[in-house]
């Protein structure tokens, strides 16, 4: 797919991500919760395209990195880590590539893998169980990983905090989990709760 083709997913993305930063200093909730919506849909796009019918893809060297040019799923791997992950998700989309990143680390001794990843500010970590074949993780796997990520961070968010510090909690995490859509729901939600209380 040329870059032609992706270059309005990720204008789109780079924009709202841009602007929900803005918005969010002045505190205009109903505009952010639509710069919000806008960065859903593009990252949706953006997972729309990672999916390539391939194979998940493992990188556990900066070599497998600088051979990654097509759209996919990549699973980081150690002596790799979530940094790595994050500036490698980064370059793909300076590139033009669509790709969906997950980063595990070492089993655990309870024959666990944990996923973990870089937010602003932020590190969430999520143990899964391993990969029937952890040399060819599915498909299927790799996207449940992710969700668990993206569940753990929602179920982890003190719902007794004020509504704003709610908000930002999320807001920290969307990077770690940009691909957790239903993260993006309860965000939104939340801006329409902080609105309704300033009408």
């Amino acid at each position: 797919m040329s870059r032609k083709k992706m270059d309005p997913w990720f204008k789109s993305e780079a924009d709202a991500a841009t602007l929900i930063g803005d918005v969010r200093a002045s505190e205009n909730w109903t505009l952010l919760g639509k710069h919000l919506a806008t960065l859903c849909s593009a990252r949706e796009q953006r997972v729309r395209a990672s999916h390539n019918g391939a194979r998940v893809q493992i990188l556990k060297s900066n070599e497998d990195i600088e051979e990654a040019h097509e759209n996919g799923r990549f699973l980081i791997e150690p002596p790799l880590v979530a940094r790595d992950a994050a500036l490698f998700d980064n370059s793909m989309k300076l590139k033009g590539i669509s790709a969906v990143v997950a980063c595990r680390e070492p089993k655990t001794n309870l024959g666990l893998c944990p996923i973990v990843a870089l937010g602003s500010g932020v590190t969430p970590r999520v143990q899964v169980e391993e990969p029937k074949n952890p040399l060819k993780p599915t498909c299927a796997w790799f996207d449940h990983a992710l969700e668990e990520l993206g569940d753990h961070v929602i179920e982890q968010m003190n719902k007794e905090a004020k509504i704003v510090r709610q908000l930002d909690y999320l807001l920290a995490h969307l990077s770690a989990t940009p691909t957790h859509f239903a993260m993006y729901g309860v965000a939104i939600g939340l801006c329409e709760t902080l609105a309704s209380e300033n009408v």
